[in-house]
């Protein structure tokens, strides 16, 4: 058994630190800041293998991150992460440099958190979340949402409406993950967000769109990704509700791919520790064929949190899925081999400082 990292130990101690006292605090030493947090799941299917879990259950499924910022001066500040993934070696997911001018525009330069849809600037931190197993649209195989980027963006915000919005901008190329880095070579990206606080209290609406191209190795064309996603969130009081549908084409050789995704989510505050939610997924992948089991999926979580204090939670919910799609483009369970109707449950506790 491989033994935990310092990183993973180090976490492991502050949730403990959370779950005691429940005032567990970010660190300061003068102008540098440190964050943490992490999750442990446990993961169990009725049929199918996805995320990978299984019949008999998997606790592999975990994050463990420090995020450390530090100010240069007033208008000047260094942000990175370090994590480690489902018990992988630590790994910078992002480190950047951001100076603001004025008071409405922002420049960003390094690997910067890629601006895309609701979760993606915390997309890991699972406790800030209402489910333990991310929508579709979020998961890595539906290839909708790189995590960062490498290279230079921009934010500009303006009154509208009586509300507010941000036009991000940005290009460079998209910065995997060292398993996936080996095995692609990032050509380009361009893309965009415009995110819309509405003069109505608690609503916000979003849409984000960016263009890249890659080269497999292995493959003579470069891949061409055109994905768009649409969002629209409303918090007010106790209720929490968010819809979101995202679109990316693929088109490699003249071969076209398209795939399809989107969630309604609602989560309602019965007190300030018991948070249940609801959420129903859909994906069409490439390829869609409604008697084909393996290129779609419909999934039905419900499930419920229970957060002790401000740092710590607990949570459990259960998938209810029609097809398996998003097992398929995973690679874990092949076309024509997996069950059509299947369950998975999930279990986790999330922690944050």
């Amino acid at each position: 058994m491989k033994r935990p990292t310092f990183l993973r130990r180090a976490a492991l101690a502050l949730a403990g630190l959370a779950f005691a006292s429940g005032a567990a605090q970010a660190a300061e030493f003068g102008n540098i800041t440190i964050n943490g947090y992490g999750h442990q799941s446990f993961l169990k299917t009725t049929d199918n293998t996805w995320l990978g879990a299984d019949g008999s259950g998997s606790f592999k499924e975990n994050v463990f991150a420090l995020v450390v910022t530090a100010k240069l001066d007033e208008r000047s500040k260094i942000w990175s992460q370090l994590a480690s993934i489902s018990g992988s070696s630590i790994d910078v997911h992002w480190f950047y440099v951001d100076r603001t001018f004025g008071d409405n525009f922002t420049l960003r330069a390094g690997k910067v958190l890629a601006p895309l849809g609701f979760y993606n600037e915390f997309i890991d931190a699972r406790f800030l979340q209402q489910s333990t197993v991310m929508p579709l649209l979020y998961q890595p195989d539906t290839d909708l949402v790189d995590e960062a980027y490498g290279g230079m963006g921009a934010t500009w915000t303006m009154p509208l409406g009586g509300g507010k919005v941000d036009f991000d901008f940005y290009g460079g190329q998209i910065v995997e993950h060292a398993a996936v880095a080996a095995l692609q070579k990032q050509k380009g990206l361009i893309g965009g967000r415009i995110d819309w606080r509405t003069p109505i209290d608690g609503l916000r609406l979003m849409l984000s769109a960016s263009h890249k191209k890659q080269l497999t190795i292995g493959d003579p064309d470069d891949t061409t990704k055109t994905s768009m996603i649409l969002s629209a969130g409303y918090t007010v009081d106790r209720l929490d509700l968010k819809a979101e549908y995202g679109h990316i084409s693929r088109s490699m050789g003249g071969t076209d791919a398209k795939t399809s995704v989107g969630y309604l989510q609602a989560g309602y505050s019965l007190t300030d520790n018991w948070i249940p939610f609801a959420r129903y997924d859909i994906l069409r992948a490439p390829g869609y064929d409604s008697n084909d089991a393996s290129t779609y999926q419909n999934s039905m979580a419900v499930g419920i949190t229970y957060r002790v204090n401000a740092n710590l939670a607990f949570r459990l919910e259960n998938q209810f899925n029609t097809g398996y799609g998003a097992a398929t483009l995973s690679g874990e369970t092949p076309a024509g081999q997996g069950q059509k109707s299947w369950q998975m449950l999930a279990a986790s506790v999330a922690f944050i400082f």
